[in-house]
Parts: structure tokens; C-alpha cells; sequence
């Protein structure tokens, strides 16, 4: 798609400004940073120099800066697959090459706790935008190998432990990840659908990170996720404050990212 003056239909785009994100051409980086919540955005911005704040519309806020001298955007997606699609899909055509999901999860395993981290390898799951792009019901999105590589080598330098492993995506956050839901209609599933997830593989649960792998594959973005856990389901422990996880979520993207670039700069200029 191209960019056109005058929005259509088809492409809604006004001189090169989309329609969902507050931003437009020449604002955001190669290498962006997808929170879900918008408010981390603003958490994470004064952990960056030179900020370029692009204000909120929506569920999108969208910042551009420099991490220890590293250009860097990022972007909320909002919650869910639907809303995760748009802010890639514009990102994309806005200039985004490379892709971190910087979100939270529940990990379905005792062995991963509250506070820790999991760079994801591959994700499953139910969701139906990523099904929409893959053409495969619960078929698996992988990440971006280097990626994913640089992620789990990253060094803090403290006792920060990264987990690797696949997770699986739900656009549900109550009645589709087992929370008890009682209402009129809805009747206790059949199943357990987290263990349906783990007899995949799976070791956490989140809501995006098969959207982004998915959605990033189709565009050709170099895709990853990397998530704090905030939650264990097989320990019912549950991360009250998790300030801190998600302010070195940043860190460890950010370093990664940073670490890479000359890498990412080279193989950019190949294509």
C-alpha cells in the first residue's frame, strides 16, 4: 500500500498520517517497542533521551527517543489481536523494521515464576486475527531467530533470569484462560483451555503474542516477544507491583536491540 494525500476506503491514510496512530511519517524508527498498555508507554519514555512524545488516540500512544544512544519508538497496542493488527500494520507502512512485544503473562508452569522473564520462541493459541494471516487454525507464529537470539543473550549484569519457550495467545482474558465467569448464559467449559494450551507446549499465556509474530511474518518484519510474568497459574501467585518488570523489559530490549544494530543496518542495506 501506498501512501496517498487523499484517504480512501481502501486506504485511509491523510497525507501519510494514518488513521489510528497519532503519528506520521518520519516519526517512528526502525526498531519499536509494543507495550500493551498505553500508560507503560509513559512509563517507559523517561527511560529514553531526546523524547518525541506523538500523544494518544485511542488505545495507541507513541513516543520516539533514544535508549543509551539507540533510536528507538514505541507503541502501545491495546489488548487483544484486533488492535495489536492496526498498530502493526500502520507501524509497518511508517517505517517499522523491527518488532518487540513488551507485555505481560501468565506463566502455566511452577518452574517460571512471578518476576521473571520469557523471550518466546514460537506461540500458539486461539486468536483469530493471527488465524486470519497464517490461513491456519491454532497454527504455530514463530519469532525472528536473531531476534530472538539477541533477547535471550542480553546480560544486565544482575541476577535477571530469561526463560525461553512458547506461549499461547487467547483473545479471552476471563472465560478463555479459565477465570471464573458466571452469567446467564455462559456455561464452565468443557475443557480447560490452559491445559489444552500446555499439552501444546505451552508455558504461558498471554494475549498478543500470536497476533505480532503472525502479523510480522505476513509483513516481513523481524518479529519477537519478550514478557514479564505477572502472574503463575499453577501457583495462583500473582505480581501486585510489577513497575519494576516492566521497566526492565525495556532494558532488556533495549540492550538487545542497541547490540544488534550494526547487524540490522547491514542486512537492511542488502535488500
Amino acid at each position: 500500500m501506498s501512501s496517498k494525500s487523499t484517504p480512501t476506503a481502501e486506504h485511509p491514510f491523510t497525507n501519510g498520517r494514518p488513521p489510528h496512530l497519532p503519528c506520521g511519517p518520519g516519526d517512528i524508527y526502525p526498531d519499536v517497542l509494543l507495550p500493551g498498555d498505553p500508560d507503560r508507554v509513559v512509563l517507559l519514555a523517561d527511560q529514553l533521551d531526546d523524547v518525541q512524545d506523538f500523544g494518544r488516540k485511542r488505545e495507541f500512544a507513541v513516543v520516539s527517543g533514544k535508549y543509551r544512544g539507540h533510536p528507538l519508538t514505541i507503541c502501545s497496542t491495546g489488548i487483544g489481536g484486533s488492535s495489536t493488527e492496526i498498530a502493526l500494520i500502520e507501524l509497518s507502512l511508517l517505517g517499522a523494521k523491527r518488532v518487540i512485544r513488551v507485555g505481560g503473562m501468565s506463566s502455566l508452569v511452577k518452574e517460571i515464576p512471578t518476576g521473571s522473564f520469557l523471550c518466546v520462541d514460537k506461540a500458539t493459541g486461539y486468536s483469530s486475527v493471527a488465524r486470519l494471516y497464517s490461513g491456519v487454525e491454532n497454527g504455530l507464529a514463530l519469532a525472528d531467530a536473531d531476534l530472538h537470539q539477541a533477547l535471550m543473550s542480553t546480560d544486565l549484569g544482575d541476577d535477571t533470569r530469561i526463560y525461553s519457550g512458547m506461549v499461547g495467545s487467547t483473545d479471552s482474558y476471563y472465560f478463555g484462560q479459565d477465570r471464573s465467569v458466571v452469567t446467564s448464559t455462559a456455561q464452565p467449559p468443557k475443557i480447560s483451555y490452559l491445559k489444552e494450551l500446555q499439552a501444546r507446549g505451552a508455558v504461558g499465556v498471554d494475549m498478543e503474542c500470536q497476533t505480532v509474530l503472525s502479523v510480522a511474518a505476513s509483513l516481513g518484519l523481524k518479529g519477537a516477544c519478550l514478557l514479564g510474568v505477572h502472574g503463575n497459574r499453577a501457583t495462583n501467585d500473582w505480581l501486585v507491583d510489577y513497575e519494576p518488570t516492566q521497566r526492565k523489559l525495556l532494558d532488556i530490549a533495549g540492550t538487545a536491540l542497541a547490540r544488534t544494530s550494526d547487524y540490522h543496518q547491514t542486512a537492511k542495506e542488502k535488500q
